[in-house]
């Protein structure tokens, strides 16, 4: 975890030096001191301590921040703790300036990370478990798809507008489809015009779009990936009305009357020649999350459109 927190504030800038005024306290591991932390809104100059509580069985007591309160030196602290806390012992503190994150912000933030492609996600080596029992099953790192689409929603903030600030919540990858359309566009006049489409069969939502290579994630995360409920693909190669649709375009055509001191340019459908087009289909990845609130059965939200879809 401690990595992943470096990192993380790495690409943000963010450099932890060792913290000389840090004590040894029991529970509390200071992982240094950074000048700012955007996570925190500080102001550049405002020095942050970062204190990092390692995974337990039991939650962190009050008695156990109480105590890290009264050793810790002045001044700002985060605290990444992986141990679950009371949110009433932060009334306590108020003499302290401290913000602390429990597992589950931390989530969220890591694999955001994840999803936006900040962070990698690596599965342990097959070599570190060389000892396993023949009969013990392997259950194979996922695949990162060839095509992965950036998340627009900003995941924190859209969970605070539903009230749903204490919800747990994984990142996963939305099963879609990334087309490749080649065919010819044909005018009124019988002239063809060669194009090649990509399209994006987002089966969630049901729509169809044109894929623009900035869209696209650099290093897409090795993550879970979630189908569908129920019939939700379209056939293409049907050539559906939505299809045709979208790839129509409407081109200037000649002037009605080049002899007049105005010629009048009209603008022409070119349509899509079904007989000269072919498809072929590739895999394609939506960013999303699995939401699982207080009130609602499991979902699973769209990192593009923001909306909650049924999971099977």
């Amino acid at each position: 975890m401690d990595e992943a927190v470096r990192d993380l504030l790495a690409l943000r800038a963010v450099k932890l030096r060792p913290a000389e005024d840090a004590p040894e306290i029991h529970g509390f591991r200071c992982m240094g001191v950074a000048e700012r932390v955007p996570e925190l809104g500080e102001d550049p100059g405002s020095m942050v301590h970062v204190w990092h509580v390692p995974v337990d069985i039991l939650p962190l007591s009050s008695t156990e921040i109480e105590r890290w309160s009264v050793d810790a030196p002045g001044g700002r602290h985060w605290i990444l703790s992986e141990r679950p806390f009371d949110e009433a012992t932060l009334d306590s503190l108020k003499s302290i300036d401290v913000v602390i994150w429990g597992p589950e912000r931390m989530a969220r933030w890591i694999g955001e990370a994840v999803l936006t492609g900040d962070l990698v996600a690596h599965s342990p080596s097959l070599d570190a478990h060389s000892n396993i029992e023949h009969d013990e099953v392997l259950i194979a790192e996922p695949i990162s798809p060839v095509v992965a689409l950036r998340p627009l929603v900003e995941l924190d903030s859209w969970l605070i507008q539903r009230g749903w600030d204490d919800a747990n919540t994984s990142p996963v990858l939305l099963s879609a489809r990334l087309w490749v359309v080649d065919g010819c566009l044909k005018g009124p006049e019988g002239g063809m015009e060669s194009c090649v489409w990509n399209i994006v069969e987002d089966p969630w939502s049901g729509s169809l779009s044109i894929h623009k290579p900035e869209d696209e994630l650099l290093h897409p995360p090795k993550l879970r990936m979630i189908d569908p409920p129920g019939e939700s693909w379209t056939d293409l190669r049907g050539m559906p009305t939505d299809l045709l649709k979208l790839l129509d375009q409407r081109k200037q055509g000649e002037p009605d009357s080049d002899t007049g001191p105005v010629s009048s340019i009209m603008l022409e459908w070119w349509r899509l020649d079904p007989d000269s087009t072919s498809l072929s289909e590739g895999s394609l990845a939506i960013p999303g999350w699995i939401i699982d609130a207080d009130g609602l059965e499991t979902r699973a939200l769209h990192g593009r459109n923001g909306r909650l879809y049924e999971i099977e």
